[in-house]
């Protein structure tokens, strides 16, 4: 709300300021117009008389005549020596044509004597006094006016910035995790009718949710039951000479099966309600079990178990579906890398970590949020023809998300990708004190 107050109040007082000076300008013309031919004709009419009165009066008597003057001025008169005063030529011409001269910053006029080096003087005049202080006060008037017009800059934004806080708020909690995303607003509000589109984009939104997670259940647990047909017709072949049919019919009823269950999986950890079960978990036999049962794919490759004093003795968090997602990173490595994959776990003051690294081609960095996308493959080293179905690693990203954690990807010391999923520690586990010793697990490779 600063930015934008700061915005228009200056916005504001910049127009202020123009009229401001505009106005004035016109007005400080006009006053000095008249003033000043006020103040001539006083001046002159009043110093006339004076100057006709001394003519003909001894210079060493000017002063005793002038204070016997029957003249009621509202400013003080006086003689003095032209040479009081720092005067340019022109001002001396103007002395020596019979003209009045104003001293501006000394409020003060002069005008000539019949004697050359003294000169009448009039004033200070307390109207030229008034003026001058009076500017100042126009100077105060202005500050306090463009001061005081924060408050209504203020009253009018800040039911503005209310309303369109409440919109943002309630858009960052469709995107993060499409909770209900309603935003209700006064009728009076100025962006009222903006709220209303909004809501209305909400509901075509959640209609569109809805809608895909009813095609995606309703496709999956219909496509079970001809399998489940296929799968009996197939057990009643009992024919020899069908046995590699049969064989190679069974592998693709398995992948279609496990295309199914992992479509049912990603619909519902795309569903904000969906609940993770925690549990403690031992960190490293976990670890280590899952990697000896992915080992089994790809027996010819280097899996390094990593551990050192920051690997925790025991993490929480839900162990079928983190299961689930080392799986699946464990599977992706293994798919591209050349002849090492290293695990290892780390702990920080608030998360724990999981990181896979493979010495494979790796993943541009222009691709590395797309690979999370469901049903992306990228180049030619990681193409459908190195198996799975595409949806691995998104429903890795649903699983960190579920745990209130996230996955990225870096470039690997060994060469090729490094997949780091982090979920936040349970409070429980804070204080966990106790660290393995630091080494690297060879698993050994399966006969």
């Amino acid at each position: 709300m600063r930015k934008l107050f700061i915005q228009f109040y200056l916005l504001l007082i910049g127009c202020f300021l123009t009229a401001v000076v505009l106005v004035g300008s016109i007005y400080e013309q006009a006053v000095d117009k008249v003033g000043d031919r006020y103040l001539t004709d006083l001046l002159s009419t009043s110093l006339s008389l004076i100057n006709t009165e001394l003519k003909g009066v001894p210079p060493d008597r000017w002063q005793a005549t002038l204070a016997v003057t029957d003249h009621p001025l509202s400013f003080p008169v006086r003689i003095e020596r032209i040479g009081n005063y720092a005067l340019g030529q022109s001002e001396l011409n103007e002395l020596a044509a019979g003209n009045i001269v104003m001293l501006e910053d000394d409020s003060l006029f002069l005008q000539s004597l019949p004697d050359p080096g003294y000169v009448l003087v009039a004033g200070p005049l307390r109207y030229l006094l008034f003026l001058h202080q009076l500017k100042w006060l126009d100077y105060a008037l202005i500050a306090f006016i463009a001061l005081s017009l924060a408050v209504p800059v203020f009253l009018w934004m800040y039911p503005h910035w209310r309303d369109l806080n409440a919109l943002e708020n309630a858009a960052r909690r469709m995107a993060h995790d499409r909770q209900d995303a309603h935003v209700s607003l006064r009728p009076h509000s100025g962006v009222w009718r903006l709220g209303q589109a909004f809501n209305r984009m909400v509901d075509h939104i959640n209609t569109l949710l809805a809608s895909k997670k009813m095609l995606t259940d309703a496709v999956a647990h219909e496509l079970r039951t001809p399998l489940a047909r296929l799968r009996y017709r197939l057990a009643l072949l009992d024919d020899d000479s069908q046995s590699k049919v049969y064989r190679a019919m069974e592998q693709d009823l398995d992948q279609i099966d496990a295309l199914i269950d992992e479509l049912l999986l990603h619909a519902r950890l795309d569903q904000p309600q969906h609940q993770i079960q925690n549990q403690t978990l031992d960190a490293v036999p976990w670890l280590r079990m899952h990697m000896t049962d992915i080992q089994a794919l790809a027996p010819d490759l280097a899996w390094q178990l990593a551990t050192d004093a920051h690997t925790p003795m025991q993490i929480e968090a839900d162990p079928h579906l983190l299961g689930r997602a080392l799986d699946n990173l464990l599977v992706n490595a293994s798919r591209h890398a050349h002849s090492q994959i290293r695990l290892q776990l780390q702990e920080s003051t608030d998360s724990w970590t999981i990181i896979v690294e493979d010495d494979g081609p790796g993943i541009a960095k222009a691709d590395r949020e797309r690979v999370f996308e469901p049903f992306v493959r990228l180049d030619a080293s990681r193409s459908r023809h190195t198996g799975g179905h595409g949806l691995g690693l998104a429903i890795t990203a649903g699983i960190a998300k579920a745990h209130g954690g996230q996955i990225h990807i870096d470039t690997s010391v060994l060469g090729g990708a490094r997949f780091s999923l982090s979920w936040p520690r349970s409070d429980k586990l804070q204080m966990v004190t106790k660290r393995h010793q630091s080494h690297t697990d060879d698993i050994p490779l399966s006969p």
